[in-house]
């Protein structure tokens, strides 16, 4: 069985007049058993492979494809439709029997043509369908390195078709890879789908994406999950801070939350907009209803558990009890996920400005919290980091950048915050480990070059650091105020540590006294990356 709970950020409101209320509806569920026969997979899994995926992007796109294969069983089913231009089947449906002899195919994939994405897909969900059973999970799976430019290219007609797929039991998984893709398109296909997305941001990421995915997959506990609000005469409207597809019919609204997985909490936050309490006492304001299949060996079973909303309403003018921590974080998580949305829309129509400021707004509300913790602490700094690299402008707001932002609201939205932060730890890290300069020993660099800025080395002694003191201002968190400095003699341009918190690295070593810069030397200070260039 699972667990249901509803949570208030306020227990306690004060009567005669109108206020917000934040809501939050919780399920639990236990693990998956180890004893318990899993429900069998019916996959499609759809590869593009047009020309813009030739070297890194399908070597690793067929280690993942085959990593799949090597983690099915014999009561699964696999059909791979590979797509360009045109449209193959490379692997009609069949058992997972033949392990080695489905990898060897997978291995021998090709690149080449234009991307015909609808007809690869469908054809994947015309395979899919010919297995269909309702004792399994139907699933196509589509990866994508480009635009749909042959076929179907409408998004709002593939977002329709993959909610009729839904309808007809088949689910559907997006997966982008790189920076050419349109993310919109499969962000909406996979929400209507009922399935998943991925950002694949760098090639060497796709065996991780396909090991998530699949693991979810063989885990499944629950299907189905409904979340219903049926509101009363208090509640003037709902707002939901999460994305989930939702369906209202007078006073009672249905969100579609999805599959459940073993040991997952799913959360759904709404914004209950309420009229004035007309006096001290307590008020029911809705009931809920968590509505989904539980799986079990050989078959499911419909379960429904209901939960009443209450609140106590005080004397006008009494202090009411701090907000309900974890609520408020949720809460703040998802203002973060809305904010980079809205920047988007801002930075899409050249409004860089506007954009800074809608993350900026959020990281002063998770400040102001009084909620702070581990979560929140990172979320803030990811925020205002976000907020001065917009302030750049087009040097900063790029294609990657986009989907980056775009892909952290929609994993936080989602319920999956894990991923938004799996991505920006992936991002720093490579960030890090990445040379952009050949390095060249012995040769002084003439110029510093940070966050797609560009800082020229002039002078005799030249500050770097936090404070606008500093010859070269670097106003991020983990930069100390006065971090390093930079010396001009004779054998060239010398490196200090100024005593900083985090500590200067070079080429990954920290610094431990005075270094002799040389072009392509790339420099950490804290977080923050500096790359020396001639």
């Amino acid at each position: 069985m699972m667990q249901a709970d509803v949570f208030l950020d306020h227990e306690v409101l004060a009567a005669g007049q109108p206020q917000k209320l934040y809501l939050m509806a919780r399920l639990m569920s236990g693990a998956a058993s180890p004893d318990r026969q899993r429900r069998p997979l019916n996959l499609g899994l759809v590869i593009d492979r047009s020309g813009s995926m030739a070297g890194d992007k399908i070597s690793y796109t067929r280690q993942a494809a085959q990593f799949l294969v090597q983690n099915l069983g014999a009561n699964d089913t696999l059909s791979v439709v590979l797509y360009h231009h045109d449209v193959e089947v490379l692997l009609p449906p069949q058992p997972v029997i033949h392990k080695d002899a489905v990898a060897q195919r997978i291995g021998a994939i090709k690149t080449g043509g234009t991307t015909n994405l609808s007809a690869g897909w469908l054809e994947g969900c015309n395979l899919t369908a010919a297995n269909l059973k309702p004792d399994q999970l139907n699933r196509v799976i589509i990866m994508s390195d480009g635009l749909a430019n042959r076929g179907i290219t409408d998004v709002s007609r593939l977002v329709a078709l993959a909610q009729q797929k839904r309808e007809q039991g088949i689910s559907t998984t997006t997966m982008g890879l790189g920076t050419d893709f349109n993310e919109d398109l499969l962000m909406a296909m996979a929400d209507a789908g009922g399935g998943a997305f991925y950002f694949i941001e760098s090639p060497e990421v796709a065996p991780l994406i396909f090991q998530e995915e699949l693991s979810g997959l063989l885990s499944v506990v629950g299907q189905n999950l409904v979340i219903q609000v049926e509101f009363g005469e208090h509640v003037e409207a709902i707002t939901q801070l999460n994305a989930y597809p939702a369906e209202t019919n007078a006073r009672l609204v249905s969100y579609r939350v999805g599959d459940v997985f073993g040991d997952e909490i799913k959360t759904l936050v709404l914004e209950l907009s309420l009229s004035a309490l007309p006096s001290v006492g307590e008020f029911d304001l809705a009931r809920l209803r968590f509505v989904y299949d539980e799986l079990y060996d050989g078959g499911s079973e419909r379960r429904i558990i209901e939960k009443p909303v209450r609140v106590k309403a005080g004397p006008a003018g009494e202090p009411l009890p701090s907000p309900q921590k974890d609520v408020r974080r949720s809460v703040l998580l998802l203002q973060a996920a809305q904010a980079r949305r809205e920047a988007i829309q801002s930075a899409d129509r050249g409004n860089y400005k506007e954009a800074s400021q809608s993350l900026h707004a959020v990281a002063d509300a998770i400040e102001q919290s009084g909620a702070l913790d581990d979560e929140l602490n990172e979320e803030h700094d990811a925020l205002r980091k976000q907020a001065r690299d917009l302030e750049s402008g087009a040097a900063y707001y790029d294609k990657y950048s986009r989907k980056s932002m775009a892909t952290q609201a929609f994993y936080t939205m989602s319920d999956w915050h894990e991923g938004t932060q799996s991505l920006r730890t992936r991002e720093l890290e490579r960030a890090i480990k990445k040379p952009t300069v050949e390095r060249k020993p012995g040769v002084t660099p003439a110029a510093l070059v940070w966050n797609s800025r560009r800082f020229p080395l002039n002078g005799d002694l030249i500050r770097v650091g936090r404070a606008a003191q500093n010859d070269i201002v670097i106003d991020r968190r983990s930069v100390s105020r006065f971090h390093c400095q930079m010396t001009r003699r004779d054998d060239g341009l010398v490196l200090e540590d100024l005593s900083s918190t985090n500590g200067t690295f070079v080429n990954e070593t920290r610094l431990d006294g005075p270094h002799i810069l040389s072009v392509g030397d790339v420099v950490r200070l804290g977080d923050e990356q500096v790359v020396f260039h001639e």
